[in-house]
């Protein structure tokens, strides 16, 4: 899989962009859990920010872990491929299992795509980083 299109700085861009957001946009529901305050009543990124801007920081955590993934390693030879390969696969079928898993047991559980996207992502990025210290 030869479809790495940023160099290696963007790996230090996209882990960036998904901390900051991450904490603009679960900071708000953890601040409310932790003051004692019903959950969505009170936010001030989004009373801040307007509902339109504050959708697009629900986004950034994701396109984080999309230039994460999409950036080249420091060493980019064919077993590294080899590896982020694999660890899509894996990550793909381990994902499809749980999916099926869930609903055999609960029809009515629902998912949101975000939440399948940042599941996926953070699967790939664990398998592959386990799989390449294996191989260091």
């Amino acid at each position: 899989m030869d479809f790495q299109i940023l160099p290696n700085w963007g790996k230090r861009l996209g882990l960036f962009i998904f901390f900051i957001s991450f904490f603009l946009v679960g900071g708000d529901p953890f601040m409310d859990g932790f003051k004692g305050v019903p959950s969505g009543t009170h936010h001030f990124v989004k009373d801040f920010l307007g509902n339109t801007l504050f959708s697009v920081f629900d986004v950034l955590p994701l396109v984080g872990l999309l230039i994460y993934m999409f950036s080249k390693e420091k060493v980019e030879d064919d077993y590294i491929k080899l590896i982020r390969l694999q660890s899509y696969q894996f990550a793909v079928i381990l994902l499809l299992i749980v999916a099926l898993s869930i609903f055999l047991f609960n029809v009515d559980y629902e998912v949101s795509l975000d939440m399948v996207l940042s599941l996926f992502m953070i699967l790939f990025l664990v398998i592959f980083y386990f799989k390449k210290r294996a191989h260091s």
